[in-house]
């Protein structure tokens, strides 16, 4: 899908810059991204997926080694991150 995306880098680009942009991200997600706290606040969460093959292959995976799990959902075991966001009634 190159035609899509032709500013896409590498991979092992992508590892590199993820490291320089982890520190400013988290300073605009603290400075900006934060609402005021009311007292009332909704969870939700959604699977992030990232080894398609079946839950007792997961240690074959090499990708994020070390930092993706085995999990839970409504729907079935999976392996990856759970993501979570909560959010207040404004």
């Amino acid at each position: 899908m190159k035609k899509e995306f032709p500013e896409t880098v590498s991979y092992n680009r992508f590892i590199e810059l993820q490291k320089k942009a982890f520190l400013p991200m988290c300073v605009f997600l603290q400075t900006c991204c934060l609402g005021e706290y009311t007292g009332v606040s909704f969870i939700d969460s959604t699977p992030l997926i990232v080894c398609l093959c079946h839950i007792k292959r997961e240690k074959q995976h090499k990708v994020f080694d070390g930092y993706a799990t085995k999990g839970h959902c409504s729907m079935s075991w999976f392996f990856g991150f759970k993501l979570h966001i909560v959010i207040n009634d404004k």
